[in-house]
């Protein structure tokens, strides 16, 4: 009660209306589907934006977007270790979004990933009259680059983005040279209680096959618990880390009847591997995966 009274005295003194479903666009508009079924229109080159994922805030960044105050106006949390976004106003974090700050914000556009952030945030953002472009969750390249190319087209950076792709393709089709049979076989950990793996149809498993190794997860579950037997029973060439204490390397190191261990194949890697930001990033993930699997070469 006491959220839904602050919300109507700040509309009352902006004198904004808390019950229109779009705030007046100016400027040249373009009709895009968002990955939620809603068409949103955008004002374009937008301003004010907020956003609510930091791949997407990586993304701007490497368009030359987020620089000015009038651009990337406010991010959340998960967006703190980006040195760009320093001084950047907080919006809370991807299950807790302050919709207070952002009433007060006056966003001319919020940028989210779909599962992100609640459905009912989205909603609640979006009958407040703030218009919120959902983007598609990324999976393969293709996913990436159609993300890319929404981002811009909304800040007229269409030569950029495909440069970008470009540049991309080349570094992973480089890759993909260097790739043997037979495969190494990866085991890919994100969490240790319970212990959580990297299943199939995920974007870490695609960086795993672009990479030149093979998943030794199966299933239809993305992120399943898995058992420390059944990684000895499909016994991985390479054990990959991220998101979990370092100790986790020694736990495997131990388990001596693992071809990983006795390799010394277990690498710690940065969880940034794991996000989807830009089709160079994606290429920068694949590259370091690759050397993990086949060696520098």
């Amino acid at each position: 009660m006491q959220i839904l009274k602050f919300i109507l005295l700040v509309c009352f003194l902006s004198g904004c209306n808390l019950f229109s479903s779009q705030k007046p666009i100016s400027g040249v508009v373009q009709e895009i589907t968002d990955a939620t079924g809603v068409n949103v229109r955008i004002s374009i080159p937008i301003k004010k934006v907020v956003s609510l994922s930091c791949g997407i805030s990586e993304g701007l960044y490497a368009l030359g977007k987020g620089g000015k105050e009038d651009d990337v106006i406010a991010v959340t949390d998960d967006c703190s270790h980006l040195p760009q976004v320093k001084g950047k106003e907080c919006v809370g974090s991807k299950g807790n979004i302050s919709i207070e700050k952002m009433i007060l914000l006056s966003p001319e556009l919020v940028l989210s990933i779909d599962g992100e952030i609640p459905e009912q945030t989205i909603t609640n953002l979006r009958d407040m009259g703030i218009t919120v472009f959902v983007l598609k969750q990324c999976v393969g390249m293709e996913d990436v680059q159609n993300n890319f190319r929404i981002l811009g087209t909304i800040t007229r950076t269409q030569g950029a983005v495909e440069l970008n792709i470009a540049e991309a393709k080349e570094r992973m089709d480089a890759v993909a040279k260097r790739m043997k049979d037979p495969k190494p076989r990866v085991f890919w950990e994100i969490g240790n209680k319970p212990l959580t793996a990297v299943g199939r149809g995920t974007y870490v498993d695609t960086i795993i096959s672009l990479a030149g190794g093979e998943n030794i997860v199966s299933g239809k579950t993305k992120f399943p618990y898995y058992t420390a037997a059944a990684v000895v029973k499909n016994n991985p060439d390479v054990i990959i880390l991220s998101n979990v204490p370092e100790e986790e390397s020694l736990r495997w190191k131990q388990i001596e009847l693992l071809s990983a261990s006795q390799n010394n194949r277990i690498y710690q890697v940065d969880p940034g591997l794991m996000n989807a930001s830009t089709p160079l990033a994606m290429a920068e993930a694949v590259e370091k995966v690759s050397k993990l699997l086949y060696g520098a070469q």
